[in-house]
């Protein structure tokens, strides 16, 4: 039976969903305790460590953050969990950094969309680089039930959410759960969001303080861009495996197969 998308309760870690229960093709739907996605494992206290290894057979923490990210709030270290770190977007994120005397307005002029964004992370090579060898380990070395992954980024919304979303149209995840598992990391930061919007109304228009919200809310056409990319450059999210990642048609079936009941 198919679960209900919803973030599990946790002392400090946030953002945090277990995508098994979302249904998928052929009537079936993805293990439990086989990917969950989160946001910074920087604030971890033990007892959530605990409860991601007790409860969601947590074996691997996926960081997909930069180099820069994790150094300032690295990942607090779980027992018995292995650390891998493939970091997603790094040609870009240098655009993030508010220079010296540097308004908010003239960064904007120099920063990439997030749609575009999203784009190179499914078309530039060093996070295509980084995605084989995501999904190497997921497909060797995650065992549903036994040895689970959990794969984050600094929110858990966009680098993640481009990872949870090739695993949920791979096997065949309606789209409208798909965006409903995405968008829920607006649930999660909805308080600082609000705050966020408010001061960059008090010093920018309206329609650039909208324009600037993109960077810190997740929005459903960032999301469906991306996947309509792959439709029309793969033919569909398989094709990406195939063609972008380098996995064969049997390492994909076995793949789905593993992670479907």
């Amino acid at each position: 039976m198919a679960q209900r998308i919803e973030n599990i309760p946790f002392a400090k870690l946030i953002n945090t969903r277990d995508l098994g229960g979302l249904p998928a093709e052929g009537g079936k739907v993805i293990r439990p305790q086989t990917f969950l996605r989160a946001a910074s494992l920087y604030q971890l206290v033990p007892s959530d460590g605990e409860k991601l290894v007790r409860d969601y057979k947590v074996a691997y923490d996926i960081d997909l953050r930069i180099d820069k990210e994790l150094s300032r709030q690295p990942d607090a270290p779980i027992p018995g969990v292995e650390y891998r770190h493939y970091q997603l977007r790094e040609d870009v994120m240098e655009n993030f950094e508010r220079k010296r005397g540097e308004t908010v307005g003239k960064m904007m002029t120099r920063m990439p969309t997030m749609a575009q964004l999203y784009l190179n992370m499914v078309s530039k090579e060093n996070s295509l680089e980084a995605l084989r060898n995501i999904f190497g380990l997921f497909m060797e070395d995650v065992v549903p039930g036994e040895k689970a992954a959990l794969f984050h980024c600094s929110e858990g919304k966009d680098r993640t959410g481009i990872v949870a979303a090739l695993i949920e149209d791979l096997v065949g995840v309606p789209r409208d759960l798909m965006l409903e598992d995405y968008m829920l990391s607006n649930d999660a930061f909805e308080k600082r969001n609000n705050w966020y919007y408010r001061g960059t109304r008090l010093i920018m228009s309206k329609a650039a303080a909208d324009s600037f919200r993109d960077m810190y809310r997740a929005n459903e056409y960032m999301l469906t861009d991306m996947l309509d990319y792959l439709e029309k450059t793969y033919g569909g999210t398989e094709g990406f495996f195939r063609e972008a990642l380098g996995f064969s048609a049997s390492e994909v079936k076995a793949f789905k197969q593993k992670i479907l009941q």
